[in-house]
């Protein structure tokens, strides 16, 4: 195997032993700073928005909120700022494509917003629906439900087909990409929003509700 040969150093022209120690201490700064950015910690982004597909049963226009304000999010029911504003008033379609609408339309009503894969909506539902039967809405009051969160891959899935086993019978709109929760709030499942008859937020609520809660809610809002 062929070498090149090592030659001697030109001491004419060499650098300084100055010269290499300033150079070696340049590059081992350097190489300390390479290190610390390849060993930091990588920044890590939120999220994207989650999408949430429907069912093959949803039908092809979406449900959609009019130009109406957002609700804050939903923290408490202590101090609710969303209490006595507007609610924003949603042209949407149920499963089948019957238009159903939430409008401020005079009448008092409960808005209850349903998530297929959450294990409370799954009790609460069958809940309501006995509650429903045992005694059905007082006249003059509405009750809109709202499927939102909608993933296939999660479980329960489709929730047309969850609500046709839970015989409901509680007209539906179908929120295929989250905005109607949004704009209403929504943080926690299952949602309620108790609407006046002057179409304000008289009350918020999330968690299973008792028959005996459910009474006192629409008498909250029977006289409004």
């Amino acid at each position: 195997m062929t070498r090149s040969r090592k030659q001697p150093p030109d001491r004419r022209s060499g650098p300084s032993a100055s010269m290499i120690v300033l150079g070696l201490g340049a590059l081992i700064i350097a190489a300390a700073a390479v290190a610390a950015v390849a060993l930091a910690p990588p920044s890590v982004a939120p999220p994207p928005a989650a999408t949430s597909p429907a069912s093959a049963a949803t039908p092809a226009s979406p449900s959609s909120a009019m130009a109406d304000a957002d609700l804050p999010p939903f923290a408490s029911t202590t101090n609710d700022d969303a209490v006595g504003r507007p609610i924003p008033e949603v042209d949407g379609r149920s499963f089948d494509g019957t238009p159903v609408r939430i409008t401020s339309d005079g009448r008092p009503k409960l808005i209850l917003f349903l998530a297929h894969w959450c294990p409370h909506c799954q009790r609460e539902v069958p809940v309501v629906q006995a509650w429903l039967d045992a005694k059905g809405m007082p006249a003059g009051i509405d009750l809109i439900s709202v499927a939102t969160a909608i993933d296939p891959n999660r479980p329960n899935y489709p929730p047309d087909a969850w609500l046709a086993r839970e015989h409901w019978g509680v007209p539906v709109i179908v929120d295929a990409d989250g905005q109607i929760a949004t704009r209403y709030g929504l943080t926690f499942f299952p949602y309620w929003v108790a609407v006046a008859a002057d179409g304000t937020v008289a009350q918020r609520l999330t968690g299973e509700l008792t028959p005996d809660q459910l009474d006192a809610l629409v008498a909250s809002i029977a006289s409004s």
